[in-house]
Formats: C-alpha cells, sequence, structure tokens
C-alpha cells in the first residue's frame, strides 16, 4: 500500500480530543423553547469553532437552541460523567471506541429507524456499535493514522552524501526508518533541525498515542496470527516491536528522556509544526495545529507505523472509524427529534456542509465538497 498523504482536505478533522480548552456556546436570543434544544456534548477541541458556527446557523435558520460543550483533553470523560447525570444533560455526545460505547450506551438511543442512520451508505452502517439488532451510533468520519513526515526535511537530508536513503519512498520497513532516524539525529546541526522524531510526550494530554494508536498495531499483528479480531487474552508477541519504535523516538528526539512526561500535546505537536523535527506519530486530524506554521501543505505525507514486524511493508497507515455521534435515550422526545434534525441537517444542507468539522471518507450520503472520493461511507 502506498504511503498515505495528509492534504489540506483535513483541515477541520474531526478525530480524537486533542485540545485544552473547555468551551460552551448557545444560539442566542432567537431562539424557540417550544422547538427544542439541542446539547452537544462534543471530544472534539480542534473543531470548537465549526461547531460554533453551525450552532448560530441552526439557531438562526430554525429557531432551535444548540449548545455545544467542549471536553478539554483528558477530561472528557469526566465531564460527560457528569454531564449526563444532570437534568439538562447533553441530548447528543461523541463516542470514540468502542469503550466509550461501552461506557455509555446506557445512555444511546436505538437510531436504526432515523432518518440520520437511514443517510448512512452500508459502509457506514456496518461501523455504527449495534447490539441485537439495534444500532446506536451514527459514524461520522473516517481517520487515518501512522507516521507524519516533512518531505522537505527528509529531502534536504537524502540529498546528503551521508543519507542512507535517496528519496522517502525508500523508507518501507523499521530497518530503513532506524537508520534513517538515527542518521537525521546525529546530524541535525547540518540539517538544521532539533531530531529526527518528535517528543513521545507522556503528559495525560498526549498519551492517546502510545496506549491506543501505536499500541493497536502490535495487536493487530497478534490477531493475525491467531486469526481472530477478538481475544481476552494475548501474548504480547510483538511488545518488543513497539518498545523499539517508542525506544527510537525517545532516543531522537530534541527531549531528554527524563523530561519526556512533562510533554504535552501542544509542545509535541508544535515541534513538528515549527519545522524543528522530520517525524511525528499522529493521525490525520493533527492538520488543524500544523497548518499555518512551518511545514508546507505539499510537504506533509505519512507512513505506516514501522516496527519491524514481519509483513509491515505490505501495509499502510491505519484507518479507524471511531468517530461517532449518540442521542441521549433519556432527553425528552422533543429534544430527541431537534437533535436527530440538528444532525440531518449538518450532513445534508449545503451551507452547513461547508462549515462542518466532518471530512474526509464521511459517511453520509450526501456529497461534500471537502471529502476524499476513496472509502466514502457517506453516499
Amino acid at each position: 500500500m502506498k504511503q498515505g498523504i495528509i492534504t489540506k482536505t483535513c483541515a477541520v478533522a474531526a478525530a480524537l480530543a486533542m485540545g485544552v480548552s473547555l468551551a460552551a456556546c448557545g444560539g442566542g436570543s432567537s431562539a424557540d423553547s417550544d422547538k427544542g434544544h439541542v446539547y452537544f456534548m462534543n471530544n472534539k477541541s480542534e473543531v470548537v469553532d465549526q461547531y460554533k458556527q453551525l450552532a448560530e446557523m441552526y439557531t438562526e435558520k430554525t429557531g432551535v437552541q444548540v449548545d455545544v460543550q467542549t471536553g478539554a483533553s483528558g477530561t472528557y470523560d469526566a465531564t460527560m460523567s457528569s454531564e449526563l447525570a444532570k437534568s439538562n444533560a447533553p441530548t447528543m455526545f461523541n463516542i470514540s471506541g468502542f469503550d466509550q460505547f461501552a461506557k455509555y450506551q446506557k445512555y444511546c438511543e436505538p437510531l436504526q429507524d432515523t432518518e440520520a442512520y437511514k443517510l448512512l451508505t452500508d459502509d457506514g452502517k456496518a461501523y455504527s456499535y449495534t447490539i441485537d439488532g439495534d444500532s446506536f451510533t451514527l459514524p461520522y468520519a473516517a481517520e487515518w493514522y501512522g507516521i507524519i513526515y516533512n518531505k522537505k526535511i527528509i529531502n534536504d537530508y537524502a540529498s546528503k552524501d551521508y543519507a542512507v536513503i535517496k528519496s522517502a519512498d525508500d523508507i518501507k520497513d523499521y530497518k530503513t526508518l532506524k537508520a534513517v532516524a538515527e542518521s537525521i539525529n546525529e546530524h541535525k546541526d547540518d540539517l538544521g533541525v532539533d531530531g529526527a522524531f518528535s517528543t513521545p510526550g507522556l503528559d495525560a494530554s498526549d498519551t492517546y498515542r502510545f496506549s491506543a494508536h501505536m499500541g493497536r498495531i502490535p495487536l493487530y499483528y497478534e490477531y493475525k496470527d491467531m486469526n481472530t479480531t477478538f481475544s481476552k487474552t494475548i501474548k504480547g508477541t510483538y511488545l518488543d516491536n513497539y518498545k523499539d519504535l517508542f525506544d527510537l523516538e525517545l532516543e531522537t528526539s530534541p527531549t531528554d528522556p527524563s523530561l519526556v512526561s512533562s510533554k504535552t500535546y501542544d509542545d509535541v505537536t508544535s515541534e513538528f509544526a515549527l519545522g524543528q523535527v522530520a517525524f511525528y506519530p499522529n493521525g490525520v486530524w493533527a492538520y488543524t495545529q500544523i497548518k499555518g506554521n512551518e511545514v508546507a501543505d505539499d510537504d506533509l505525507g505519512m507512513l505506516p507505523y514501522y516496527m519491524g514486524i514481519k509483513g509491515e511493508e505490505e501495509s499502510g497507515p491505519a484507518g479507524v472509524y471511531d468517530a461517532s455521534w449518540a442521542v441521549n435515550k433519556n432527553a425528552s422526545d422533543k429534544d430527541k427529534q431537534a437533535t436527530l434534525d440538528f444532525i440531518k441537517w449538518m450532513v445534508t444542507d449545503d451551507e452547513a456542509k461547508k462549515s462542518s468539522p466532518r471530512i474526509w471518507a464521511s459517511p453520509y450520503r450526501s456529497p461534500h465538497s471537502m471529502a476524499m472520493s476513496s472509502s466514502r461511507i457517506i453516499r
């Protein structure tokens, strides 16, 4: 599979919560309480502005009050649990991954008979969390993650007489990636960088990259060996491979290993966005923090998580359909309908789609000007 490319289509990607703000916005004085109320608990801090714009647009258009609250990185679950216990609980919330679905499933309204659900393609429906025929979530984005790299830095490195590659296309396995990273780090002064990899920060805002995303790779290969997609027990067959990649990041980053526990998501993203490092393990959603800095859109590329596992050279960046919406079954019928109408409007209205945070490979049928044509799950 060819290396995935991050482009400007990722500008407003909805993804795992990465920001640190807690924001709330309302529809304003034009709202009509008789028309119901939408209260969206959002875990995508990087797209607060887009959701605020959508809320204001919808209230102005329909008279339905739309409030959006966004949980800061690392606090979404705590905020959700607190808000769901209130009498004026969220009518709509994000679900990112099966772990969150398992935690909040008791609050989720079955959606298979709703218009919003019926707008999903067959692929979109397949990624809705379903139990005994009831589908509880509406997938709204496909996301890819791996090792983002700066083409300009790699091309500059490849032109040097000490380079171990001729171009980024030569990085097809862990052995090559390791040789390149160590060589870049050795010659960082000549290249004008601070290191090869961004710091593997272990602050709470940043650990999802290692506890969830990078950790899925050795698990995938072990499940593949077992010819299964789930097991209650694992052997840890490829954990040493995981450690090798983590150690490589640690040893070729700008930060002393003793200080990585204090490095935040913003810190390590800045290292890449400001052109200080060549490699940055993360996903397409990071574009919102990278754009407008020192790395041009055309210089963004993505490698798979190479770890030295047999067969990895045939794989590309990992893909997930974790990002979903759910509707609170405990909301009033009026508020539930208002919420479902709001969701339908976001994915079908031409003006709404221009401001919508959901982009590439969107799982709804209506066309979206920013969606990639491949792997679509919206018709």
